[in-house]
């Protein structure tokens, strides 16, 4: 069995080296293929790369056109930002003495808490170098334990179903509103957000913008351009001329009397002067003496009296019984007077009680009219009046007018008068469009300084 064995072995071998050795023969003696004929040739030859590059250029034409007749703008565009991520990783590369001290160790090293950074610096969402705390003070943790135990109550905390609790809070709402009578059957319910709102989300509202309030302000009576009074025209009327200058006339006045009243205020009184001084003042000696010599007797008789007041007490005269009643009866009668008095008089108060209630309600009702016309007039003046917008107050343009000798007649001899500009100036302050302003002086820096000068000290 064992010589069998072997035999069929060999066999096998040899049969397996046979069938290697002809397949690297065949390998070596192939021929190339015929291509005599046209189906021969049709046959044998490799299409395949041309058929490769008609369906590329079937699927380029399917999808917009070939790519060797589309323009170059079409194909390819100019990268201006280039790779943020290559940009991140230029900037946040780290120095190479900072990669030296790195420390190497998975166990990181032991701290003290006087060498703890209060600050870091970290980089924020646009890739700029922000520094930020790193120790929560006590006020701060205080105001996130408030917020996180009220958004708690509110069902807003992270985990708590607060979706779910707002539906049923709107369920029960349409429920009461159904049970009011307030529900329309057919009408279609609004669109409601089932969004929690919450202030760490971005904002996607319109930032709020605060009302200028200057333009509350702003007098909307006024007129952006005044027309000139008839009488300042440069050929007038002779009844508008007159009443530009009775107008221009009472301006003049009015400023005169103010001028006079703040220098009568300032000025020294001269109606002191035509006062006597015996009125005022006790200056002479004789009257001093006269008065210590009165004083002297007051004194003397004052203590004549005191002493016979003092003796009378010691021993006083004795009253009799008549005179004690006709004292009782005398007392009695002035209490009873003064009761009666005050009868009379609460009796005219209770009798006069309708009287007062009608004089309050009058007084009311004037008050109220006041009051009225007072807010009125206050609403006039708030759309007829320039309010004070800055330090100073709104101070108009004189009341330009020719007198009658100064009147030309004609545009070939008018005199210019005023300026567009000052007049437009001072309509824009009229409107509290722009603030009031003072003409401003310019003034020394420094005050000059006189000395003296001596006729020994100039030398030549």
């Amino acid at each position: 069995m064992a010589q069998l064995k072997s035999q069929t072995d060999k066999h096998q071998s040899s049969v397996s080296n046979k069938k290697d050795a002809q397949s690297i023969g065949s390998k070596k003696a192939k021929k190339p293929a015929l291509r005599k004929g046209t189906k021969a040739w049709r046959k044998n030859v490799d299409i395949s790369e041309m058929e490769q590059d008609l369906d590329d250029i079937r699927a380029q034409e399917r999808l917009g056109g070939r790519v060797t007749e589309m323009p170059s703008e079409s194909l390819f565009f100019t990268d201006t930002k280039g790779d943020q991520n290559i940009r991140k990783e230029l900037r946040l590369k780290p120095l190479y003495m900072d990669q030296l001290l790195k420390s190497d160790s998975a166990i990181p090293g032991l701290l003290s808490r006087r060498f703890i950074k209060k600050t870091t610096k970290v980089v924020d969402p646009d890739g700029q170098l922000t520094t930020k705390s790193c120790v929560v003070s006590k006020s701060a943790a205080k105001k996130i334990e408030t917020l996180a135990k009220r958004k708690k109550g509110l069902g807003l905390s992270i985990g708590s179903d607060a979706e779910k609790k707002e539906a049923e809070r709107r369920k029960q709402q349409d429920m009461v509103q159904r049970a009011k009578g307030g529900f329309d059957l057919w009408g279609s319910d609004a669109v409601q957000s089932n969004a929690v709102k919450d202030k760490y989300l971005a904002r996607t509202l319109p930032p709020y913008i605060a009302k200028y309030t200057t333009s509350d302000y702003r007098p909307k009576l006024i007129p952006a351009v005044r027309i000139s009074h008839p009488g300042t025209s440069y050929n007038p009327k002779g009844d508008d001329h007159q009443a530009a200058i009775l107008i221009a006339a009472d301006i003049e006045f009015k400023k005169i009397a103010q001028e006079e009243e703040a220098e009568k205020q300032l000025s020294y009184p001269k109606e002191l002067d035509l006062l006597d001084d015996n009125d005022y003042f006790d200056d002479t000696d004789d009257e001093e003496d006269s008065q210590a010599e009165d004083s002297a007797a007051e004194g003397e008789t004052a203590e004549t009296l005191q002493d016979e007041a003092a003796a009378k007490k010691k021993n006083p005269a004795r009253k009799t019984q008549n005179q004690r009643s006709r004292r009782a009866r005398h007392i009695e009668y002035k209490r009873r007077l003064k009761m009666q008095h005050e009868r009379n008089e609460f009796f005219e108060q209770i009798n006069g009680v309708d009287a007062i209630n009608e004089s309050m309600e009058k007084q009311a009702e004037a008050m109220q009219l006041n009051q009225a016309k007072r807010q009125a007039l206050r609403e006039t003046l708030k759309e007829t009046k320039p309010a004070r917008v800055g330090k100073y107050s709104f101070q108009a343009a004189p009341f330009e007018i020719q007198l009658k000798d100064e009147l030309s007649g004609s545009l070939r001899t008018l005199k210019p008068e005023g300026n567009i500009f000052r007049d437009r100036f001072k309509s824009l302050q009229e409107r509290n469009i722009i603030e009031a302003y003072v003409p401003v002086t310019k003034k020394r820096r420094y005050q000059p300084k006189f000395t003296e000068s001596h006729d020994y000290k100039r030398f030549k």
